[in-house]
């Protein structure tokens, strides 16, 4: 907080030396003059080719941005009406009339002066005209969109009309007729630059039309104390300006939280969930009220001169990361909320996770655009050039792509879900989560696998964890030989009915089967139903093989649990009743075990 307070203090400092009285007094007329004079200069330097004073031509280049930058402030000190646009008509008329008494000899001396004259008087009319006309369309609240437009189809009119038909007069006109390519040299460049800095204008007739001077004057004139270079009037309205806005963070807040009531659902956690996601959107929110109280103060501290282009473009850049982080941060706490309470009724986190990324790179790369835009960049001219760098992005982010519509394709093939265990290749584990570019895995030892989507999509896939009902026990037990034939068919008889009452093992009248569903019970023809669903309910009891030292009886059957923990106890009770049967049945475990016979057995001496 004191850093913040620190940096307010020489922020409002810095403002308040900007005093009016530092403005040169000028108007956009002079200015275009001063304008005209200089590019003049620069035509002639650049013409000498034995010139080496390259000084001077950064100078004049330094002169002129300086006239150019200024421009919006001149516009606004300028008043136009139309009386003073029908000046340039009437003078059209008085020329054209002149021309008219030299028609009948286009190629004398005074017929050239008075068309030169005209082209001259024409360059001025569209460049004053569409000025006026910009004016009132600030005055009108008209969109920077439409003012664009204006200044897009002056500079059209511009160059449309010609002048080239001046250059039949001869070398005795050349100096005038040099003056006229200057002149529509610079009200181009004036109208250009107007319509690239649109925003800038209408900031600063906005700032105009509240008429701060006075404001300002009449606090410095209330305050006793008077100290060179510092504005106490700017002071004032800086603090009162950024204190009304910091409070306005404190309102938003309070509203956000009621608007954000109307959306989600009441319940346990509901409140919790508000604060929040209350307490995630606060900080930007914030940020963004105080970045925009920052840039009215500026406004305030440079009034009655706009500013500079450079500050307005930082502004602008720092608003675009702003609303960036805004809504990525609401999208990760709200958008998160409602998307996953979506994903509850679908069972598909992972869509969740994926939808989230893919949001936020598209809003990333909007903002970079922006960003970029701002900068001076042609976004046109970029987006057009992926067409022909796409080919050489490929190639260089064939893996990235590859793996990127890799995530896709096991999404829509639902192959696996987040909390699945699989195995694929030597790699074995629970899925966390499906990314952009890979999917982690967590192992059975607890180390976080990261492996390439395109390599999930290339290899088979076990889901282990795509079954219903039934995880199987597989059991060869072996007895002894000289168990009779009725034991071992009397438990095997025992094994069967223990099996066939147990509750944890899968039947088909205890739910292992779907095959009796009414609702799916007329895609049973077309597929497997308690194939696809993953339910197993068959039980096996035989004699299975004569093995080499010990008779083997086969058991398999499946539990109705399909998690590791409650199939370990299920499978451990099952053996437990097995080894019940064998003893109670008078039978015994084999054990690998080997006779040795001697043909010539050496007899034994004591």
């Amino acid at each position: 907080m004191y850093k913040i307070l620190r940096f307010f203090v020489v922020f409002t400092l810095f403002f308040s030396f900007l005093k009016a009285a530092d403005i040169k007094s000028t108007d956009i007329i002079n200015a275009f003059n001063d304008l005209n004079r200089i590019n003049s200069q620069i035509y002639i330097l650049t013409l000498d080719l034995n010139s080496t004073d390259s000084n001077s031509l950064s100078s004049l280049n330094v002169k002129k941005n300086k006239i150019i930058s200024d421009l919006p402030n001149y516009i606004l000190k300028t008043e136009f009406s139309k009386k003073d646009l029908n000046k340039f008509e009437n003078k059209k008329v008085v020329l054209q009339k002149n021309m008219l008494t030299y028609s009948k000899n286009k190629s004398s001396d005074g017929y050239a002066k008075n068309f030169i004259e005209l082209k001259q008087v024409e360059i001025e009319e569209i460049l004053f005209k569409n000025i006026f006309e910009v004016a009132q369309l600030l005055k009108s609240g008209s969109k920077s969109s439409e003012i664009r437009n204006l200044l897009e189809n002056s500079i059209i009119e511009l160059n449309v009309n010609s002048y080239t038909d001046s250059s039949a007069y001869g070398v005795q006109h050349s100096e005038a007729l040099h003056d006229i390519k200057i002149q529509k040299q610079t009200a181009e460049e004036i109208l250009s630059y107007l319509k690239n800095n649109v925003e800038l204008l209408s900031s600063s007739f906005a700032l105009n039309e509240l008429n701060l001077n006075t404001g300002i004057d009449y606090i410095n004139n209330m305050i006793p104390i008077h100290i060179r270079y510092l504005n106490f009037g700017k002071i004032i309205l800086i603090v009162f300006i950024f204190g009304f806005f910091v409070s306005l963070t404190r309102l938003l807040s309070k509203f956000t939280f009621w608007f954000l009531t109307l959306f989600l659902p009441k319940g346990v956690h509901s409140d919790a969930m508000k604060d929040q996601i209350l307490k995630i959107i606060k900080r930007p929110i914030a940020t963004i009220l105080i970045a925009y109280a920052l840039k009215i103060c500026a406004s305030v501290g440079y009034y009655p001169l706009p500013m500079p282009l450079n500050i307005i473009n930082f502004f602008n850049i720092f608003y675009t990361v702003l609303i960036c982080w805004l809504v990525i941060t609401a999208l990760n706490g709200y958008g998160m909320f409602v998307i996953s309470e979506i994903a509850k009724k679908s069972g598909r986190k992972e869509v969740v996770n994926l939808i989230i990324k893919i949001v936020n790179f598209i809003i990333i790369i909007i903002a970079l655009l922006l960003v970029l835009s701002r900068l001076g960049f042609d976004i046109s001219a970029i987006i057009a050039s992926l067409g022909i760098g796409g080919l050489a992005v490929a190639f260089a982010a064939k893996d990235i792509i590859a793996n990127f519509f890799a995530s896709v394709m096991l999404l829509f093939d639902n192959s696996f879900s987040q909390d699945d265990f699989i195995v694929c290749g030597n790699i074995e584990g629970t899925i966390v989560e499906i990314g952009l570019r890979k999917t982690t895995i967590r192992s059975f030892d607890n180390a976080l696998i990261s492996v390439p989507n395109s390599t999930l999509t290339n290899e088979p896939i076990i889901n282990w964890s795509r079954r219903k009902i039934g995880r199987i026990i597989n059991i060869t037990i072996g007895l002894t030989y000289d168990s009779t034939p009725d034991s071992l068919k009397k438990c095997i008889a025992d094994i069967k009915d223990m099996l066939a009452v147990h509750p944890d093992i899968s039947r088909e009248d205890n739910g292992g089967s779907l095959s009796s569903n009414s609702h799916l019970r007329f895609r049973k023809n077309i597929v497997s139903i308690d194939e696809l669903a993953g339910c197993k309910s068959d039980i096996y009891v035989a004699l299975n093989t004569l093995n080499s030292s010990s008779i083997d009886i086969a058991i398999i059957c499946y539990t109705k649990a399909v998690g590791k923990l409650e199939y370990m106890k299920v499978r451990e009770d099952v053996i437990f009743k097995i080894m019940d049967i064998v003893a109670n049945n008078g039978l015994d475990f084999a054990f690998p075990s080997q006779s040795l016979y001697f043909q010539n057995q050496p007899e034994v001496k004591n």
